[in-house]
């Protein structure tokens, strides 16, 4: 006769261990029609955050200017000054970012928002998941350290860029730069010591648009040489010939 083992076998248990809660967000959400702001703010709210919602760009420069926020939902089609120039008013005074929302959602419209400094860009009508999934992962990307974990990026000769207030210096001397020739400085200081080749500085400052065309990164690259040269930065931007550009 079997004799019964002496303890009782058990299946072995797992419990999944719950995914991290993430820290709720401030997000300020602009957008002229009720139905939308009120939509997205009791979606946005039942995933724990926290939000106010306003229906102009002056609203919201009013309110960035005396609150801080993690993220701002920005509609492109504002009454009074649009999404375009909100955005661009922002980014004279801070480095938050900024999903656009627009109802076009055209090739150029996009490019036009993220040469302001737009972080993403969504099309209207919204997918209620879709728009909390891409405020996470661009939440996540800032609290991990980012570009934006600082304000300022350094260059040789003095030079000095301020990401908040959109400004870069030669010492006392300020350089008035256009926005395509600050990003290209910004990628350049960004990536201090490496060679960047043309057909990339194309597709990160002007996406596809100007692929190929070197011609056309090589007349903005020289522009800004030229500024900063003026500004007394001496020759900062290095061309290594068939390579690229690059700020030792």
């Amino acid at each position: 006769m079997a004799m019964p083992p002496p303890y009782p076998q058990q299946r072995p248990s797992f419990r999944a261990m719950p995914a991290p809660r993430e820290a709720p967000a401030q997000i300020l959400l602009v957008d002229d029609e009720l139905i939308v702001r009120e939509t997205l703010s009791q979606a946005l709210r039942a995933t724990g955050d926290q939000v106010l919602a306003v229906d102009s760009g002056e609203a919201a420069l009013a309110i960035l200017a005396s609150g801080v926020f993690d993220i701002v939902i920005l509609d492109v089609g504002l009454p009074g000054i649009s999404g375009f120039e909100t955005l661009r008013q922002i980014r004279t005074r801070s480095d938050v970012p900024v999903m656009m929302v627009t109802a076009a959602g055209t090739l150029t419209e996009r490019l036009a928002g993220f040469d302001l400094g737009a972080d993403d860009y969504l099309v209207k009508p919204l997918e209620i998941p879709e728009l909390s999934r891409r405020v996470r992962a661009i939440l996540r990307r800032c609290r991990a350290g980012g570009a934006r974990a600082t304000d300022e990026l350094l260059g040789p000769d003095g030079i000095v860029m301020r990401l908040r207030s959109h400004s870069v210096n030669v010492g006392p001397a300020e350089v008035m730069l256009t926005p395509k020739e600050f990003a290209v400085l910004r990628l350049l200081l960004e990536r201090r010591g490496e060679v960047i080749h043309p057909d990339e500085i194309s597709v990160k400052i002007w996406g596809y648009e100007t692929f190929g065309s070197r011609n056309f990164v090589e007349a903005h690259v020289s522009r800004l040489r030229s500024k900063l040269v003026r500004a007394g930065a001496g020759d900062a931007i290095t061309t290594m010939r068939g390579v690229g550009y690059m700020i030792r």
